[in-house]
């Protein structure tokens, strides 16, 4: 499976004039819910734990939760499902209901019950996740996370979100399933948020998005590099997605990676090649883009060249037939 998407300039001058003058005018790692919360002082680890369970078997994860404030607490653990939150980050977006599941890859109805946790002052404990996957379950992906908060806070709304921390579990369950992971997109932006484009002024803090859309039944982990080049000159590489553990992109959704690029000077034509893999068999994705990097001393000159072709295409010709009209009526004048 291959995608290449690829950006150039027009060959023509007044292409190349529309383009600049646009370019000038207009120009999953689970960061929300781990860590520590300030609000009640917990600190949890792994943020993430990838696994493999076949049907009909169990596995225990374990996850280890810290208590660093100086007062004792008493910590109800909640089993969430999540899905992607459609902003392309990576941050899942947890389900709070008890009693709601995920449409579809739903990890909590196959996660053992687990009991109420006590932690003195600045106390750490193993606490164990026990996932059961029934037989008869197809293959492909399942996905949750483990909820630790204080037992008085109750388990739902957003008040308990954020008095909670929480440990992402995302299990691949071995069968006939489907892995179709797609690039959709390769740009360059200026900034992580900012807009995609072909032309920038400066080279300062130029940023590669990188879009996959993963189309199968399981999460998948893609990584791979970037070459950096200047005609055939490779200037860098990057990696993307070298986190440890990897981001994931789950079923139905689009995830962007971001990389920080460096090396380009201040004036110049580059391109961007990928190269990327995922899956179990090591499946193939590549792709490309070019952009330019422009100052506005640069882009000044561009203009100033295409008004003095216009001039002798358009100007120069006219002023050449009105001097030989002057010149026709002098002499006929004698």
């Amino acid at each position: 499976m291959r995608r290449r998407t690829s950006a150039g300039l027009g060959s023509s001058l007044l292409a190349g004039l529309v383009l600049v003058l646009s370019a000038v005018l207009s120009p999953l790692a689970a960061a929300a819910t781990s860590g520590s919360a300030g609000g009640n002082g917990l600190k949890i680890s792994p943020v993430s734990t990838n696994i493999t369970v076949n049907p009909g078997q169990s596995q225990t994860v374990t996850v280890n939760v810290q208590n660093v404030t100086q007062a004792p607490v008493t910590l109800q653990v909640f089993i969430n499902d999540f899905t992607a939150s459609g902003d392309e980050s990576g941050t899942p977006a947890l389900l709070l209901n008890p009693n709601q599941y995920a449409p579809s890859h739903s990890l909590k109805r196959y996660v053992a019950p687990v009991p109420n946790v006590t932690l003195a002052a600045g106390q750490e404990k193993s606490v164990g996740v026990t996932i059961t996957i029934p037989s008869d379950a197809p293959g492909g992906g399942y996905y949750g996370a483990v909820r630790f908060a204080p037992a008085s806070s109750g388990g739902s709304g957003s008040v308990a979100l954020s008095a909670s921390v929480a440990s992402l579990i995302l299990v691949r369950v071995p069968g006939d399933f489907k892995e179709d992971l797609q690039l959709t997109d390769m740009s360059v932006q200026q900034g992580d948020n900012g807009s995609s484009s072909v032309v920038f002024t400066s080279s300062k803090n130029l940023v590669a998005a990188i879009r996959f859309k993963n189309d199968g039944d399981v999460q998948e982990q893609p990584f791979g590099k970037l070459l950096l080049k200047q005609g055939k000159k490779q200037l860098a590489s990057f990696e993307i997605n070298n986190t440890t553990p990897r981001g994931n992109v789950l079923p139905d959704s689009v995830r962007k990676f971001t990389v920080s690029l460096s090396h380009i000077g201040m004036f110049g034509k580059y391109t961007l090649e990928g190269n990327f893999g995922f899956g179990q068999d090591g499946q193939l994705l590549s792709g490309q883009t070019t952009f330019y990097v422009i100052p506005i001393w640069g882009i000044l000159g561009v203009l100033a060249v295409i008004l003095i072709i216009l001039f002798f295409i358009f100007g120069f010709p006219r002023l050449m037939r009105g001097y030989n009209q002057r010149v026709v009526r002098r002499a006929t004048r004698r």
